[in-house]
């Protein structure tokens, strides 16, 4: 049967998932599962709330409602974390009501503390969190309600828990759709309007591939050369400048560097020599940086002049302001300029720092250096870089990082070099300190005899110290093809895969999040061996970036738990001998004493009764001695030896009930207290009582025990009756999930409610003895039988308003009563 009921759920999810899966868009995929969960589920109505985020980013919560109008709930707030809602919207686990308004935790929270006034009516709920299979993320909730209770059953939880894992995949698939939506109209537009700027440009635009081959021309361009499009793209960038092809170079390797050239050259065209003012930028494209040149004509020598000197002049101003060093050389690698800055920073004249002047300002260690640095990459016309350090003009040493690239002068020829010089100073004292924490830090870490693994945001290893290595038998080389989990931690004991999804230490990350416990590690061997684990993230500006995991192998603990355990169970097993053995000496010397008991009152009742007997007999032949106070005195013993007597019976009573061991049966306490009415026809007659009994349950127990409880307390009740008004005894029973729930009440004397607990006490009597009759143990016998069958009783009254009894009995105790074996 059971698996019937599973091999249809599995039917319908297949089929509930094509429906599903084969909507793309969210809008009309959160309704098809809303309609779909709450036709299978057979409820009335289904909702499922989800999260959305908005072009501006924002967050935004919105619905979809099945079964009902839409109206019917957009009059209220949407649902918050209270009870009933929080273990949904946090993913803790699927909850199925058969009816909710039943549940303890049922309006508790404000400001409706329930449902809010014109909310359909629910008795029967079901809800799951949607939650996504790739972050985990609780992206949405399925809630599904109906006014009758008892309607969800087992099978319509396994179906909407199916819904909800197809809902997870096909909300995240339609929000890659929409998001891929979005990216691809972004992208057409930019380039429409990138495509739009560049084909409308006036000045001529060229673009050349990483190889230096022209892909791309502007109609400007075009035009400026006298070329087809497709002519251009056959022309390659030292094509076009036919002075010399190292020129184009030079404006490649600006480029590249990131920053902008600025100049003028000869351009060849179809018409000819052309002369042109260049301005370059870098332009990536798949990946690749490419050029784009931008190209003005300047038609005249005076526009060509007035170009050059504003250039000088503009570079000349910036030059002598610039916070940097600028220095430039002839096509000989002679220093021909050095800006202001320099001068400023080492001291002396302009001319004393030509030529090689400039060597000297250098600290005699970092010359030969620099001086060689620059002279390679001199003859290879390529980009000059080196740090060395330099005595200022007030002595002080400081850090220097110089910069430097080939220029070429407007007729195509090499110029020399032109550069920065930067103070790094406070960047060295930085990596200083730096390396020297580093060096503290690898002290430690590699000292230290907890494994520590550094990951970065991929779950890759990218540091493991010596304890660490020792642990797993691998090396930082040997763990870098994939994501660490996949080196130790991929499998579990029992053989199956352990999905890295799964797994704590790599939640931690994206979860942002420190996580900890026990696990199991696989060394490079194939061993297994337990480990305790920390593994905290690394946020940097809110952005997850790593994490550090600190991991304590654990076997020799286990080993000593172990061993401890074994202790532990050796020293409860003699224990528990002892206690046996202790427990069976008890049960004899309370057999003995049980024994005792009944022959010593068996020894005392005879005295007693014959106490009675005869002193009944000398007042009857006395009857004519005329002496009221010896008549008196009679009484009293006769009465004294009666109450001495039922004292014995009670004592002998109340000792028994926790000696005999009773096998329980179904007594139907309904038939049990018309006998009790019955035995009590006399005394209740007398006072005129009401005994008002409603429907009573049948219920395991011991018939004859739990007769002397109503007959205790009814006996208590006609005793302890006012003298003003009528006795009255109500007796009713509430069904509860587990147990019985009796109610007692009478409108007799009552008692002080301070007494509640007390007047269960053996011999507690709460009246004077002259004024009631009684021994003080009719309801101490009443709560030791209560309690035998595994129950509780409790009292409370209003002094002289009456009293109640609560008594709760279970309905499933043990088969049988026993404290102790005879």
């Amino acid at each position: 049967m059971v698996k019937a009921i599973e091999t249809s759920v599995f039917e319908l999810l297949l089929e509930t998932g094509k429906a599903i899966t084969s909507e793309v868009e969210q809008e009309k995929l959160v309704q098809k599962i809303t309609d779909i969960g709450t036709e299978i589920s057979g409820a009335q109505f289904g909702a499922l709330f989800y999260n959305v985020i908005n072009q501006k980013g924002e967050n935004y919560f919105l619905y979809t409602i099945s079964g009902v109008p839409k109206e019917a709930f957009s009059k209220f707030p949407m649902p918050r974390k209270t009870e009933v809602f929080h273990p949904t919207f946090t993913g803790l686990c699927t909850v199925r009501y058969d009816d909710v308004t039943q549940e303890s935790h049922y309006g508790k929270s404000a400001p409706h503390f329930g449902m809010p006034r014109g909310h359909l009516p629910v008795k029967s709920y079901l809800a799951t969190p949607v939650i996504s299979p790739i972050t985990k993320e609780v992206i949405g909730g399925l809630f599904f309600g109906h006014p009758e209770a008892g309607v969800f059953t087992e099978r319509s939880e396994k179906l909407i828990e199916g819904i909800a894992a197809q809902a997870a995949v096909a909300m995240g698939n339609a929000r890659l759709f929409e998001e891929k939506k979005k990216t691809e109209e972004i992208l057409k537009e930019q380039r429409e309007q990138y495509k739009s700027i560049f084909q409308s440009a006036t000045d001529a635009m060229i673009i050349f591939d990483d190889q230096g081959k022209a892909i791309e021309a502007n109609p400007a361009a075009t035009a400026l050369f006298g070329y087809s499009l497709e002519k251009i793209k056959t022309l390659e960038g030292r094509d076009i400048f036919p002075h010399t092809e190292q020129f184009f170079n030079a404006i490649e390797d600006i480029v590249r560097s990131g920053r902008r050239y600025k100049g003028i050259g000869d351009l060849q065209t179809q018409k000819g020599i052309v002369t042109v003012q260049i301005v370059g930028s870098h332009y990536i494209l798949k990946g690749k940086i490419h050029t784009l040149l931008l190209l003005k004509p300047v038609s005249s020598e005076k526009q060509i002049e007035e170009a050059l000197i504003k250039s000088e002049n503009f570079g000349q101003t910036i030059a002598n302001i610039s916070p940097v060093t600028l220095w430039m050389t002839n096509e000989k690698g002679q220093t021909i300029y050095v800006n202001q800055t320099w001068l400023e920073m080492v001291g002396g004249k302009m001319e004393d720092h030509m030529q090689k002047g400039w060597i000297r300002s250098i600290v005699e260690e970092d010359r030969w250096h620099a001086e060689s640095s620059f002279v390679t990459a001199f003859e290879s016309k390529r980009i000059f870089t080196t740090d060395f350090r330099i005595r200022r003009r007030d002595g002080a040493i400081r850090w220097c990082s110089s910069y430097g690239s080939p220029y070429y002068l407007p007729n195509g020829k090499f110029g020399g070099y032109a550069g920065s010089l930067t103070d790094i100073t406070d960047r060295k004292e930085a990596e200083e300190k730096l390396a020297s924490q580093h060096t503290l830090i690898n002290t430690l870490t590699n000292n230290t005899l907890h494994a520590l693994f550094l990951m970065d945001d991929q779950q890759w290893c990218t540091y493991m110290n010596p304890a660490a290595e020792q642990m797993t038998g691998y090396t930082i080389k040997e763990v870098q093809e994939k994501p660490l989990h996949y080196y130790i931690h991929h499998t579990h004991t029992n053989g199956n895969h352990f999905p890295i999804e799964e797994c704590l230490i790599d939640r931690a990350l994206p979860e942002k999040m420190q996580t900890q416990g026990e696990e199991t590690f696989i060394r490079k061997n194939g061993e297994f061996f337990p480990v305790s684990f920390v593994a905290s993230p690394i946020i940097e500006n809110g952005i997850p970036v790593g994490t550090v995991i600190e991991v304590r192998e654990t076997t020799e603990e286990k080993k000593i738990r172990e061993e401890l355990r074994n202790k532990e169970k050796e020293y409860l097993s003699v224990l528990e001998h002892k206690v046996k053995e202790r427990t069976a000496e008890l049960e004899k010397i309370n057999y003995e004493l049980m024994q005792f008991t009944s022959v010593a009152s068996h020894d005392l009742k005879e005295p007693v009764r014959k106490v009675s007997i005869f002193s009944e007999r000398s007042k009857e032949l006395a009857k004519d001695f005329d002496n009221p106070q010896f008549h008196q005195y009679m009484d009293n013993v006769i009465n004294s030896s009666k109450r001495m007597a039922l004292l014995i019976d009670d004592l002998l009573h109340f000792s028994r009930l926790s000696q005999e061991r009773f096998p329980l049966k179904d007594v139907n306490l309904g038939n049990l207290l018309d006998h009790i009415k019955d035995d009590l026809q006399l005394a209740i007659s007398e006072k005129e009582a009401v005994v008002n009994v409603g429907k009573l349950p049948t219920m395991k127990g011991i018939e004859l025990q739990l007769g002397q409880v109503f007959l205790n307390l009814i006996s208590n009740s006609l005793k302890f009756s006012h003298e003003n008004r009528r006795p009255e005894i109500n007796i009713s029973c509430v069904s509860r999930q587990d147990e019985y729930l009796i109610r007692y009440t009478d409108n007799g004397i009552g008692f002080n409610n301070e007494m509640s607990t007390k007047i269960f006490d053996i011999f507690e009597r709460l009246h004077p003895r002259e004024e009631y009759e009684g021994t003080g143990i009719g309801l101490a016998i009443v709560k030791k039988i209560i309690t035998l069958h595994g129950g509780e009783i409790t009292a409370s009254s209003i002094a002289g308003e009456g009293s109640e009894f609560t008594i709760v009995l279970p309905k499933n105790p043990a088969p049988y009563i026993v404290l102790a074996d005879k």
